[in-house]
């Protein structure tokens, strides 16, 4: 196809003046490249810095109208039909892409800033934002963020595949929020310009991203609430860059969340997800009027992931609290190849949250990775999350009770019996 640049008419005759320019809001010197044409149509394609290369030798498949065609509609044909290929989304300046193979997502790019790694991680809680910050100044053009964090210690590399695979879900999902734009697949083999290639299933991802939407929409109207305020955190501005930062310091000004998007210049659900962010790493409180003056706590307690968090840190307590007396009469050994051989056959069916963990010399699971990977997977698995450890839980429970060293399991039972309870909330 021909290849033109703003301003000029090119050698095989596609001009691209001043006033056409202007009239396709095409910048001067930008590269223009004509993908398709018809007797009625043309389908120009602009090339900016940072944009991920569409496939020159792939046919364009489809074209959709996310106000005629919902965006679960076209993932669901695509994985009918088993497609493989490149899935554009643009809406004004969002540009969003999906890799697909034979119907399933291996991996996801944004252009939007609240899409990177470093605030999925932010909103995983697996960083702060000070850390964040830390990892960018010492990031070198060129090189992968992730393997900047891996090498100051911030991530182990099983931790970053597990970021990867959460920040590829969370930009999928984030599709499902937009009502407007359009959709464009491109049909054949690709190959991610990346090291990663994930194998995500498309069914579980729409029906999170519905889910996930309908949740973000929620969480807009409670902010417009007239009586919600907002305000920024003091000491907290260092650890805010970027549009973060922008929105930050829009609250000296503004409190309505309203008012706000409108000084930043951000469409609501992207201002949303940027005040979440804030919101979870202490950098903004929620309040209301008199009558409810700080809503931060309650906004917190009220966090599905929050909850989650909460409640996969206690029942890692629970399994350790088992397993004490079981160690402490045998040893460590023999538990901890019995628990292992429990854990591979959960993690079977429940490879999210379990899949290649290993568990300690007290038959002990590693809590943050536990954590991380409930976070990835709520609000939407969280009942995955909770069967995967109540089979854990009935197992240990088991062991205990029936286990000849240990001359009163019920007993130790009774002990626990609150911290066990404490899951069913």
């Amino acid at each position: 196809m021909a290849d033109a640049v703003a301003g000029d008419t090119n050698a095989t005759g596609l001009p691209l003046g001043e006033e056409l320019r202007i009239a396709l809001g095409v910048d001067s010197g930008e590269r223009v490249t004509l993908r398709a044409r018809n007797a009625r149509t043309l389908l120009l394609e602009r090339h900016r810095a940072g944009d991920v290369a569409l496939p020159a030798d792939r046919d364009l498949a489809l074209c959709a109208d996310l106000r005629a065609f919902p965006v679960a509609e076209v993932f669901r044909w695509l994985h009918a039909a088993g497609k493989s290929g490149l899935l554009l989304f643009a809406n004004e300046d969002h540009g969003k892409t999906v890799w697909l193979n034979r119907g399933e997502v291996v991996f996801a790019a944004s252009n939007q800033r609240i899409d990177r790694l470093g605030h999925s991680l932010v909103r995983a809680g697996v960083l702060s934002l000070e850390q964040l910050r830390e990892a960018e100044r010492g990031y070198r053009r060129g090189e992968r963020f992730g393997k900047t964090l891996v090498e100051r210690g911030l991530l182990t590399p099983r931790a970053l595949w597990a970021g990867l695979q959460r920040q590829v879900e969370e930009i999928v999902r984030s599709l499902f929020s937009y009502r407007s734009g359009s959709l464009f697949f491109w049909d054949g083999e690709v190959q991610p310009d990346n090291v990663v290639r994930l194998d995500l299933p498309t069914q579980r991802l729409v029906q999170e991203g519905m889910h996930w939407s309908d949740e973000l929409d929620r969480f807009v109207a409670a902010l417009a609430d007239p009586r919600v305020r907002l305000e920024a955190t003091p000491g907290r501005r260092e650890s805010t860059s970027g549009t973060e930062r922008l929105l930050f310091d829009a609250l000296a000004e503004e409190a309505a969340f309203a008012s706000v998007c409108r000084r930043v210049g951000l469409d609501e659900p992207t201002a949303a997800r940027t005040l979440q962010l804030l919101h979870r790493a202490g950098a903004v409180r929620i309040r209301r009027n008199s009558e409810d003056p700080d809503l931060t706590q309650r906004v917190r307690r009220d966090d599905p992931v929050e909850r989650l968090r909460t409640q996969v840190r206690n029942a890692a307590k629970l399994l350790s609290e088992l397993a004490a007396p079981i160690v402490a009469a045998e040893g460590p050994g023999a538990l901890r190849e019995r628990f292992r051989s429990a854990v591979e056959e959960v993690a079977s069916r429940h490879p999210g949250l379990l899949a290649g963990v290993e568990p300690g010399p007290d038959a002990t699971l590693d809590v943050d990775v536990l954590v991380e990977r409930a976070a990835a997977l709520a609000p939407e698995g969280a009942r995955q999350v909770h069967d995967a450890l109540d089979a854990l839980l009935d197992y240990l429970e088991f062991e205990l009770m029936n286990h000849p060293g240990v001359k009163d399991g019920e007993a130790a039972l009774r002990l626990l019996a609150p911290l066990r309870a404490s899951l069913r909330d």
